[in-house]
């Protein structure tokens, strides 16, 4: 039996060393870029005198934010406006998970509701709400309470 070796491939044609051969050069195109980026970035933002870092987290913020769940005067700093917004966002989230829980709750029910115009009506909200943007939702629910309820006195 004469059993010859197989023709040894040359490396630019397997397909597997080709493969990690085109993730190095992808891999180093993309480090020059970013090397490219960071270093105009850096030559442009020194050309125009500005600084950066987290050095502006401790001046002064100038500025009111209506509610804070911590104490916060415009005297405060960047740093603590940005945990007061932080809370804030928070403070907002858990009280909409709660009333759309108790809405989403309530809605339910109504739509398996063995009463015709209780379910029908549920659907229909259920239909026509399902696909409005949460945010465009708001702003209707503020523009219609903004203009039924009378103003501050």
């Amino acid at each position: 039996m004469n059993t010859a070796p197989p023709d040894k491939v040359p490396f630019w044609l397997d397909p597997k060393k080709r493969a990690i051969m085109y993730q190095i050069a992808v891999l180093g195109v993309i480090g020059l870029l970013a090397y490219y980026l960071v270093s105009n970035t850096l030559v442009n933002l020194e050309r125009q005198s500005i600084a950066t870092g987290w050095g502006f987290l401790q001046k002064e913020s100038s500025f009111e934010i209506g509610e804070s769940v911590i104490p916060y005067s415009a005297a405060s700093s960047y740093f603590r406006a940005l945990v007061v917004g932080a809370l804030n966002t928070l403070k907002v989230s858990f009280i909409g998970i709660v009333i759309t829980l108790i809405l989403g709750t309530i809605v339910g029910v109504a739509r398996l509701s063995t009463n015709w115009l209780v379910s029908k009506l549920a659907g229909i909200y259920i239909e026509v709400m399902q696909d409005i943007p949460v945010l465009l939702q708001l702003f209707f629910w503020y523009a219609i309470f903004y203009e039924s309820l009378p103003g501050p006195r």
